[in-house]
């Protein structure tokens, strides 16, 4: 077995595994702040067992407020040891026992694993023990036989041979249990600025983060409940974005953005954090490709938008028979859209038209139209210019509206503006009333 043991250095909770499960599936938590993993089948993954330690490392330093440790061993107990006394050590398959003889006694203490000393005031009396026949380091004690641990010490020299002789095995089991996708602190000083508080809520939300990393889900949505020093007061707002997904910096935005509506004259001693997540999406990427498209990049735009309730979005053509109920406002990215330009050559010259706008040549409708006609008065229309005197198209509502307060027969116009702008109108044929249709660019 290749193991990695990730000292934390501070207690942590034994969710906080969850975000080294990238690493290998076999992840274990020990109180109060290890965790191992089991890489031997992983670590090529990572380019090796180095490159695989030092993204270990930077994950490990988002949970602990103090610099933590890790190494890699054959075993549990070897690798906590390590990290103690070598850091970022990499041990050679097989050459866990030559380094641990040149540690010193104090090192059984921390010659543990994923099972912890019972009681180290007991270990702590073996050192002293072990010291006063004169031994210093560990290699001093491998001519020690299994009889005298046992007869010394019972149970617990039993085990402590078995670990010094790298006869125990310890087996880092698959992380199956999950915790809920919660974060929650408390002030001993409440705050009342929003810098602070965003700075505050900064440290669990990429706690979260991660683990969501290591569990390769998605956030759908968040939920921020702020509790308040006085009257028992809660302010709790929800943060959803267009679509699933781990971009911690937009969630971190819109927490921000929503946080300038709140009045904190009652300051916030507590806060709770709560992800509802969604499976990870698929998607196979070339490795040349770069990882920040422009989907996502629109998906940031729209949820800002959202959150300050305002619409946007692509118009989605419809199948109906009048001008005004023929699109809709999209928010999702067009499955067919393409960002590559048409280029047109003939002969020798070569044109160039934009996607933004490839269709509008074939298009006898304008770009923009209204979601209602509005009327156009008389005295409007006496500034129209008419371009054409024939109509350019006829619409009639369908046949079987035979009712005559549902018929309706438009006859559609080119008109233009005194200021040059060209507008598309009809007049109903029935009322003989002129209407503005839309607008071309």
């Amino acid at each position: 077995m290749r193991i990695l043991g990730i000292n934390l250095q501070t207690p942590q909770e034994a969710s906080c595994a969850e975000a080294f499960l990238r690493f290998s599936p076999r992840v274990q938590f020990r109180y109060p702040h290890f965790v191992f993993c089991d890489i031997e089948s992983t670590s090529q993954l990572f380019g090796g067992e180095f490159k695989l330690l030092e993204e270990a490392l930077r994950v490990a330093r988002s949970f602990a407020q103090q610099s933590p440790t890790a190494a890699i061993a054959d075993s549990a107990s070897m690798a906590q040891v390590f990290g103690v006394f070598r850091p970022s050590l990499i041990s050679p398959p097989g050459g866990d026992r030559k380094i641990l003889g040149q540690l010193p006694l104090s090192a059984i203490l921390e010659f543990e694993g994923l099972k912890a000393w019972p009681q180290r005031s007991q270990i702590q009396h073996i050192i002293e023990f072990l010291k006063n026949l004169g031994l210093h380091s560990l290699d001093e004690t491998f001519h020690l036989s299994l009889p005298s641990f046992r007869e010394r010490w019972g149970e617990l020299g039993l085990i402590l041979w078995n670990r010094l002789h790298e006869k125990e095995i310890q087996i880092v089991s698959p992380l199956t249990t999950r915790d809920p996708l919660i974060a929650y602190a408390y002030f001993d000083e409440p705050v009342s600025l929003i810098p602070v508080l965003s700075q505050r809520l900064t440290p669990s939300l990429q706690n979260l983060f991660l683990r969501l990393e290591g569990l390769s889900r998605f956030a759908e949505r968040l939920e921020i409940h702020l509790f308040c020093e006085y009257s028992d007061q809660k302010n709790s707002f929800l943060i959803e974005p267009v679509s699933p997904n781990r971009d911690q910096n937009l969630f971190l935005d819109l927490i921000h953005k929503k946080l300038e509506s709140f009045n904190f004259e009652n300051p916030i001693r507590e806060f709770e954090i709560e992800i509802r997540d969604a499976p990870e999406k698929s998607q196979q990427l070339d490795f040349f490709e770069p990882r920040d498209q422009s989907q996502d990049r629109w998906q940031r735009l729209i949820s800002f938008a959202q959150q300050a309730d305002c619409k946007m979005g692509f118009l989605q053509m419809e199948a109906s028979h009048f001008p005004e109920k023929s699109f809709h406002l999209k928010t999702d990215w067009p499955s067919d859209f393409s960002p590559k330009d048409i280029v047109e050559k003939s002969e020798d010259a070569v044109q160039i038209r934009s996607v933004y706008a490839k269709a509008l040549h074939q298009s006898p409708r304008p770009s923009l139209l209204l979601k209602e006609a509005l009327p156009i008065s008389k005295a409007m229309m006496g500034k129209l210019k008419m371009l054409n005197r024939i109509p350019t198209e006829r619409i009639e509502s369908a046949w079987w509206e035979f009712s005559v307060e549902l018929h309706k027969s438009r006859d559609y116009y080119f008109a233009a503006l005194e200021e040059g702008q060209l507008l598309w109108i009809y007049q109903d044929r029935g009322s003989k009333q002129y209407y503005l249709q839309g607008y071309f660019d």
